[in-house]
């Protein structure tokens, strides 16, 4: 329900071009054109930009090629999601001008 709510904010960064969730996992998608859905394929290692990115905003994020997973623990509080939900919306931002 959490990842839901989110959904819409998420989606509002111009290089998301799907969001899928099924209980406590989801997948974010960065494309560089969200119509024709071509996949992000930054020059550096997009597992080193979220990591770094991701460790300035105090969280680690985990990236399938150009898919950003979120896999919290199941024990996650739903105050300690939605800060989750936050900081990866501001590390897909931070990000942005890193990988495109």
């Amino acid at each position: 329900k959490v990842f839901e709510e989110w959904h819409d904010e998420i989606f509002e960064i111009d290089i998301v071009g799907d969001i899928r969730h099924k209980g406590m996992l989801m997948g974010i998608e960065l494309v560089t054109d969200r119509k024709k859905k071509t996949p992000i394929h930054p020059k550096k290692s997009i597992n080193k930009i979220f990591y770094e990115t991701g460790k300035k905003n105090g969280i680690y994020l985990r990236t399938l090629g150009n898919i950003v997973m979120l896999v919290p623990p199941l024990a996650i509080s739903e105050k300690d999601l939605n800060s989750l939900l936050k900081r990866t919306i501001k590390t897909i931002k931070d990000a942005k001008s890193k990988v495109i």
